[in-house]
């Protein structure tokens, strides 16, 4: 379990670095594609031409908001900032809410499983589509332009060889994904981050039912961990910890919390009582009200009388300062 906890994690920071990659690509070309544009109302020639060959700016922008899209998706699984309703999962008991933890995990993986291979089913039909200036033909046939050779290429003027897809496309294949256009490469994102997601919560799910299974104690070290867990994400974010983003800990109060009939909420945060403040349960507690009309005259402070010093405000105002005696 350990094992998969690391690759898990490995893997987060995997699409981090990612996202950031996609993100930086993103700006870079939206970027620079403005600039050139804003440079071709100056009938600059080479303006135009680098313009002309970024045709694929737009198409690449929208596909790259699309990863970053199911990027963010798998990292908000992840990290445990999926949209939930957990309404009852912070008022039931400890193992009724591992149970819902467990069930919600379940079915979350069966229905993100299920919308992968529909999904995968769908894009390889678009894989399969290969438009006609990616095709060429041959003695033998049709084919992909990537599958031509340099003596095909030279009998053909005018064929352009895309090389960068082409090397994506031979190292899918290696895998068994042979797209025909980079935009049904891009859409692989889908039914794979689907799948991942599938993975995440089904080792959420089974994890929550072994600790169901093994007993309260488990439960406890679980629930210590996700809390952990959870406190750590925020602190990288550097984020303050808030206490309705975390579940509390349903540990028993120590015996400590509660010593000669004093509440637990009595002792100082992060402290205890020294030994002349402890308090007896044996005294009755005095009323302030008693305190202060026991204490001494010289110890009475009577409080100024604010009506009586704003009327005298007032008559300096209009008659100017009054003389005392």
């Amino acid at each position: 379990m350990e094992f998969f906890r690391r690759l898990d994690r490995a893997w987060a920071r995997g699409e981090g670095g990612l996202t950031v990659l996609v993100l930086l690509s993103m700006v870079f070309v939206a970027a620079f594609s403005a600039g050139v544009r804003n440079l071709t109302r100056f009938d600059i020639q080479w303006a135009n031409e680098v313009l002309t060959d970024m045709e694929w700016a737009d198409s690449f922008l929208r596909k790259a908001t699309m990863w970053l899209a199911f990027l963010g998706a798998s990292q908000a699984c992840y990290y445990r900032k999926h949209i939930s309703i957990d309404v009852l999962v912070r008022i039931a008991p400890l193992k009724q809410r591992y149970l819902m933890h467990a069930a919600a995990g379940i079915i979350a993986a069966l229905i993100t499983f299920a919308m992968s291979y529909s999904l995968w089913k769908a894009v390889e039909l678009n894989l399969s589509e290969r438009p006609i200036e990616y095709e060429m033909l041959t003695e033998t046939g049709s084919q992909h332009v990537c599958d031509a050779t340099p003596e095909q290429l030279k009998a053909l003027e005018g064929v352009e060889v895309p090389t960068s897809f082409c090397a994506v496309r031979t190292v899918l294949r290696a895998v068994g994904v042979t797209p025909e256009t980079p935009g049904a490469a891009f859409q692989l994102i889908v039914p794979f981050m689907f799948f991942v997601m599938g993975l995440r919560f089904l080792g959420a799910g089974g994890t929550a039912a072994r600790a169901v299974a093994e007993g309260e104690e488990a439960l406890l070290k679980l629930e210590a961990e996700e809390h952990a867990r959870q406190a750590a994400v925020e602190t990288a974010a550097g984020e303050s910890v808030s206490p309705l983003a975390i579940e509390p800990l349903h540990h028993a109060a120590p015996a400590a919390a509660v010593a000669g009939g004093v509440a637990a909420a009595s002792y100082p945060v992060g402290g205890k009582l020294d030994e002349e403040e402890e308090l007896d349960p044996s005294e009755e507690p005095v009323d302030d009200a008693d305190a202060y009309a026991d204490a001494p005259v010289s110890d009475q402070i009577e409080p100024p009388n604010s009506d009586f010093e704003s009327d005298e405000h007032d008559e300096d105002d209009e008659n100017g300062p009054t003389r005392k005696s």
